[in-house]
């Protein structure tokens, strides 16, 4: 009797602070929009700044999935998606109309191929009708495609604007 009780004490304290870590780490999670915001801040106006943004999302996509294992499949797909069109949103009409050519929104995938400039930006964006990823649905792999194609053009656009005005 005399023995468990010098335990107890210590076993009392050893479960409350393994609940609160527990505890602590369920309510962590990685923010995958913080990381894409802070990876994207630190890609520079040079001639491989395309390629750079993608890896910003590329790694985006994969630091989320290893901090979310157990989350169905497309988890992390669709937080990189969103976080593209939310950026797309945000910023699209700050950009100067001119640069723009006057659009409300990115050209689509299809229109990038024919347009001069950014055709090179749909060559490098997966065609989704092709794509398959296991566990991934089609229309997921469409969203992340387009919000792709139309934040790689914001980049581009973007870095124009500050060319002309520097």
């Amino acid at each position: 009797m005399i023995i468990r009780s010098k335990f107890l004490p210590a076993a009392v304290a050893f479960i409350t602070c393994l609940i609160g870590s527990i505890q602590a780490s369920a309510e962590e999670h990685f923010d995958t929009g913080a990381f894409l915001s802070s990876c994207v801040d630190f890609v520079p106006n040079v001639p491989l700044a395309v390629p750079m943004d993608a890896q910003c999302v590329s790694h985006g996509r994969k630091m989320c999935e290893l901090a979310a294992a157990g989350t169905p499949a497309d988890h992390c797909l669709l937080e990189v998606t969103k976080w593209m069109q939310n950026e797309i949103s945000a910023k699209w009409m700050r950009l100067p109309a001119d640069l723009r050519k006057g659009r409300d929104t990115p050209p689509k995938l299809e229109e990038m191929a024919s347009d001069g400039m950014l055709s090179t930006l749909s060559l490098s964006t997966p065609d989704c009708e092709t794509v398959q990823i296991n566990g991934i649905p089609k229309q997921s792999l469409c969203d992340y495609s387009s919000a792709l194609a139309g934040w790689h053009a914001l980049r581009v656009l973007q870095r124009s604007a500050k060319a002309v005005s520097q």
